[in-house]
């Protein structure tokens, strides 16, 4: 039950207030100054699986967390004490599960002093769970693109093995496979921000025919930089399959930045891949531009197929 005091500062609406918390999905407690548990709303109770609110109530909310978390929740409980809303993400074991939580701790004021500490756990469990996927599934593409470089390079010198005209073949082949991996670790490592001008600069070294031309001193955010990643991707394969880089031309890359935009511009003699159904590389470029919150431009003129990725400049930072 919500404390009388509590439920009758909102006169009439007090049953309805109960009801209410107790059909939220929030795990939800109202604690008095000392930190004991005064209420719990049901779904709280569930979420704890519990089988009653009542088994928490009298409880010390401090103890019910990990040794490990007290001290993030004692220094919450003294900042709520203090009149000021604290918050914290928490871990425990319910169940013999690990569960995580982000957790709120807000003053309540009857009068014009703090007479209770309002708690309100959102489950983040699924979401955690979620992330931790997505970053074991990272790291084994990482893994993977290491070692399908690693093997394209041994497979090549081995060609070459006791054939000395295919050496310089062989050591050329392997150091563009090296510079590849080189780009994707740079590019998939999970440092918050890359320097576009070192990414780019790998990559003229792969490819033939790549003239690197002015690029700013900045760094990209991780989404964007793996968004412009892809995107050159894109754009070598199909001059390697229809284009420039296939018939030994030039292919030029600069940047600049433009007002509140950084703006990334390749062009090449105007061979485009042919239309197929079921997939376009350029339209496949627009889509992670789009979801990066990126775009691209391209036009065509006196022979020169031009694109242009741009970027939001909120998105960067000047290197350091």
């Amino acid at each position: 039950m919500v404390p009388k005091e509590v439920l009758g500062a909102f006169d009439d609406f007090g049953p309805l207030l109960g009801t209410i918390l107790d059909q939220t999905h929030d795990c939800i407690k109202l604690l008095d100054r000392g930190g004991t548990i005064r209420y719990v709303n049901e779904r709280g109770a569930i979420a704890m699986e519990l089988r009653t609110p009542s088994e928490l109530l009298g409880q010390t909310w401090i103890e019910r967390w990990p040794e490990e978390m007290r001290a993030a929740v004692g220094h919450a409980l003294e900042e709520a004490r203090l009149g000021e809303a604290a918050r914290f993400t928490g871990s425990r074991t319910i169940g013999g599960k690990p569960s995580w939580w982000d957790v709120t701790v807000t003053p309540v004021r009857l009068t014009q002093a703090t007479e209770y500490l309002l708690v309100i756990a959102r489950d983040m469990t699924r979401e955690v769970e979620e992330r931790m996927r997505a970053e074991a599934v990272s790291a084994e593409m990482r893994h993977r693109l290491r070692n399908a470089m690693a093997i394209a390079s041994a497979l090549v010198r081995m060609s070459a093995r006791g054939r000395p005209e295919l050496q310089a073949f062989a050591d050329d082949a392997a150091f563009r496979f090296a510079q590849l991996g080189r780009v994707q670790e740079l590019v998939l490592d999970s440092s918050p921000n890359k320097s576009l001008k070192q990414v780019v600069s790998l990559l003229g070294e792969v490819y033939d025919n790549l003239e690197i031309g002015p690029m700013p001193e900045i760094e990209l955010e991780d989404r964007m930089m793996q968004a412009l990643a892809l995107a050159f991707g894109e754009l070598a394969t199909n001059s390697l399959k229809y284009g420039a880089l296939k018939h030994g031309t030039a292919v030029r890359v600069e940047g600049q930045l433009v007002d509140d935009e950084l703006q990334l511009t390749w062009q090449e003699e105007a061979v485009l891949a042919p239309t197929r159904v079921g997939g376009q590389g350029l339209d496949l470029i627009d889509r992670i531009m789009r979801a990066s919150g990126g775009r691209i431009e391209r036009w065509i003129e006196d022979h020169q197929f031009t694109i242009q990725a741009v970027f939001p400049l909120r998105q960067t930072h000047q290197a350091t």
